[in-house]
This record gives structure tokens, C-alpha cells and sequence, in this order.
């Protein structure tokens, strides 16, 4: 087990982490992660969900159009035969067809998420499963943030954290990309991801809430108070999808699940 998937956090990256390799096992249970390419579009830095799947075994290739970060991936790989990270277009990218897409917190990210949902689509053998991980764009996070951004806290609290990590030494967390200025343009209900979702030939076969709360207000003040992250995630379990603050969706080809 990493120490990802053993540690949970306020964006429940445990959680996602194992909903990624829970999801995976479903849709191949007779093969084991070595036998299984997975393509991770969008990958950042990989810290939080590449390189955990690709140490436990699974054939990952990550790509990022983000130089900086695929440059970062290579750094954190640390020589793993096994995952390989490619700066550029998904479009553009040259490779057999893999078992796993996957595309978590990126969606958002681009001004037309159904054009790479379907570029990224291409490169998805024909039974093979596909991972989406997206923001609920109405949640908790996403109002949490916007506040957070306006009243100026942002870059306050950026610099308190440095210094304090600075004078404890500390290990920073690493963050999952080096883009620190790629924002949010899309906020994304149910009802639309399923539409684009269903336009691009795709079926939900599972699905999870990420956590409760997750913005920075929620996250300077309520961590402190003892069990609140695993209760955080625990939480969104048991509400209505629409109010937790992230979503995780496996999805299938329609013309598989009808088989």
C-alpha cells in the first residue's frame, strides 16, 4: 500500500486512488496490473494518482501538455520501468491502444472538455475502461475557493505555509502539477457531464463521491479538529451526490455494456 492510498487527505486522494484500482479490477478481473496500459491524460505531476498506480504494477503513461510537470513526473519516477511520461497533445500522441484512460481533474480545466474526452477516447481499446474525476461545479470546493481567491486569503496563506515549513523543516507535500495559474473554466453539474458523457458513446458503470468540503477556508480551519478528514470522506458516502465537492465516474463504451 502507498502512502497515498494509506493516508487520506481533504480532497480524498485515498479514496479516488482506490477507486481508480477498485474500478480497474471490475471491468479485468482475470488480469493482473502488469498485463494492464494505462493512459493518464492530463497526468501533472502524477504524484497523487500515476505514479501510486504505477507502483503497484500497472503500465502508466502519463502525458501533460505542461512541460514543467511532465519534467517533475520524470524526477519522482525515479527510474520506474514501467511508467513513462510524454510532454505534448493527446492527439498527437503514438501508441497501441490501452486497457484504462484516464482523465482526473482535467476536465475542467479546458475550454472544450467533450473535444478531449473524445481525443483521449481514441487511444481506448474497444472493451476498455474509462476514468473520469471532476469537481462538482456547484459544490462546496468550487464556492469555498471563489471566496477565498476575492477576499484576498489566496496568496496570504501561500506564503504563511513557506514560511512556517521553512522554520519546522518540513517536507512539502507535492502537488499533483506545476501549473499553478491553469484555473477552473468549467463548473460541471451531473446532468451535463452525463450528456457529454452519453455523446461520446460512454455509459457510467460506477460512481463515488470525492469528500464533503474541501476549499481552503474549510481547509485552514476544520483538519484541526481530530478524525475530521476520514469523517470528511466517510460523509459524502452517505449524502446525495450533489453535495459533495468531487465526483468519481467509471465509465464503459455503450456498445460493450450491451454486449
Amino acid at each position: 500500500m502507498t502512502d497515498i492510498e494509506s493516508t487520506e487527505n481533504l480532497w480524498g486522494y485515498a479514496k479516488r486512488l482506490r477507486f481508480v484500482r477498485e474500478s480497474i479490477a471490475a471491468a479485468f478481473p482475470d488480469k493482473a496490473p502488469s498485463e494492464l496500459r494505462i493512459l493518464d491524460v492530463g497526468c501533472g505531476s502524477a504524484a497523487q494518482l500515476g505514479l501510486p498506480l504505477a507502483h503497484h504494477g500497472y503500465r502508466l503513461t502519463g502525458i501533460d501538455m505542461h512541460a514543467p510537470s511532465i519534467a517533475k513526473a520524470r524526477e519522482l519516477a525515479d527510474g520506474l520501468s514501467n511508467a513513462r511520461f510524454v510532454a505534448g497533445n493527446v492527439d498527437g500522441l503514438d501508441a497501441e491502444p490501452f486497457d484504462v484512460v484516464i482523465l482526473s481533474e482535467v476536465l475542467e480545466h479546458v475550454r472544450e472538455p467533450e473535444s478531449l474526452l473524445r481525443s483521449s477516447l481514441r487511444h481506448l481499446r474497444n472493451d476498455g475502461l474509462v476514468i473520469v474525476t471532476v469537481p462538482n461545479g456547484y459544490g462546496e470546493f468550487e464556492w469555498d475557493s471563489w471566496f477565498f481567491r476575492i477576499l484576498g486569503f489566496e496568496h496570504l496563506i501561500e506564503k504563511y505555509k513557506m514560511r512556517q515549513a521553512a522554520k519546522k523543516g518540513a517536507r512539502p507535500i507535492v502537488s499533483s502539477t506545476e501549473n499553478k495559474e491553469n484555473r477552473h473554466v468549467q463548473f460541471f453539474t451531473q446532468r451535463r457531464l452525463c450528456q457529454i458523457f452519453r455523446s461520446c458513446g460512454l455509459t457510467v458503470v460506477n460512481e463515488k463521491a470525492s469528500t464533503f468540503v474541501s476549499g481552503p477556508f474549510a481547509g485552514h480551519i476544520l483538519p484541526r479538529f481530530p478524525g475530521f478528514i476520514e469523517w470528511n470522506a466517510r460523509l459524502a458516502d452517505t449524502l446525495p451526490m450533489m453535495l459533495s465537492s468531487g465526483w468519481f465516474f467509471a465509465l464503459r463504451p455503450l456498445s460493450e455494456v450491451k454486449k
